[in-house]
């Protein structure tokens, strides 16, 4: 064989072993990081089901290394694992986290094996009396008045003549699919809106732990998140405040051995004050809220709420 061809050939197998590292380099590269899911086997009691909303509300004892004993409203992915549960059951579930999610993969009942209350959470879930109470699609909501993460007092009545996306966390808030996912998705709806609509609406995140997160814990939660100011208030108050702009939509939080039992609100505010929307679960997405915000802000107003 000619030395020609016989550098020619490995001239060309080189180039193509190069070829192929740099094509598996970029495959690996670009593949979807493993998602890394931590279990937890946790006994507790049923005090609500919601097939609806794919919830399911458990006064659980303490979850070692991650949550001390609780009431709170737990994820499931189908409602076919609701079937057969009943108030007042006890249960065994396997509590599946992820980095951004949180879910119930398996859950049986079991023979009551502790008296009742004993190691759980309150097995008494507050009456959501503010749930009756609170304003309706349609209405004017009342003002209120907060401080946000500057220490400066700010109303409702200020963002009049834009749209206002208000919802509910607390910077300790353990689940990645409640506050995390709230925060996050609020993070994506100011980035949209302010392309799309600036100086046209408002985000509010109020804290239902004032005690905890004053101002100084709210600006460097804010700063996480990357919010703009302008377009983004995190609000705190007195137990009082807190509590009233909680009740006005319906929302349910407790005080549960250092951290808040709590459940779920993002509502929708129009220009003229009404509240055209309101979320009562996780399950909204940026986009969809860009929608409504679009709708309210154009007159065409959705009144509708889940």
């Amino acid at each position: 064989m000619k030395p020609k061809i016989v550098l020619a050939g490995i001239c060309i197998w080189t180039v193509a072993a190069l070829l192929t590292t740099v094509l598996l380099s970029r495959k690996l590269h670009n593949a979807a990081p493993v998602t890394r899911v931590k279990t937890f086997q946790v006994h507790g009691k049923v005090l609500g089901i919601d097939a609806a909303t794919k919830t399911i509300r458990i006064a659980h004892e303490a979850i070692s290394n991650y949550m001390p004993a609780m009431t709170m409203p737990f994820f499931v992915k189908e409602t076919s694992m609701l079937a057969g549960m009943a108030v007042g059951e006890t249960v065994q579930f396997e509590l599946s986290v992820t980095e951004n999610d949180s879910w119930i993969s398996h859950i049986e009942k079991i023979p009551p094996e502790k008296p009742l209350g004993s190691g759980y959470g309150p097995v008494q879930s507050p009456e959501q009396s503010s749930e009756t109470e609170r304003v309706h699609i349609g209405e004017v909501v009342p003002d209120f008045g907060l401080i946000d993460q500057n220490g400066q007092v700010i109303r409702l009545s200020e963002f009049r003549g834009r749209a206002v996306v208000l919802t509910f966390i607390y910077t300790r808030c353990p689940l990645p699919n409640y506050c995390p996912l709230m925060s996050k998705n609020f993070a994506e709806l100011e980035q949209r809106l302010k392309k799309e609509f600036p100086n046209k609406f408002q985000l509010v995140s109020v804290s239902i732990d004032p005690e905890f997160d004053r101002p100084p814990v709210l600006k460097e939660y804010a700063e996480r998140y990357g919010a703009n100011e302008k377009d983004w208030t995190f609000a705190t108050g007195d137990a009082e405040q807190i509590q009233f702009v909680a009740g006005l939509m319906g929302l349910y939080y407790a005080k549960e051995n250092g951290l808040i039992s709590h459940d779920l609100r993002t509502a929708l505010i129009g220009p003229d004050g009404r509240l055209v929307h309101l979320w009562k679960s996780n399950v909204w997405t940026p986009y969809e809220v860009q929608r409504m915000v679009r709708e309210s802000l154009t007159g065409a107003r959705n009144i509708a709420g889940r």
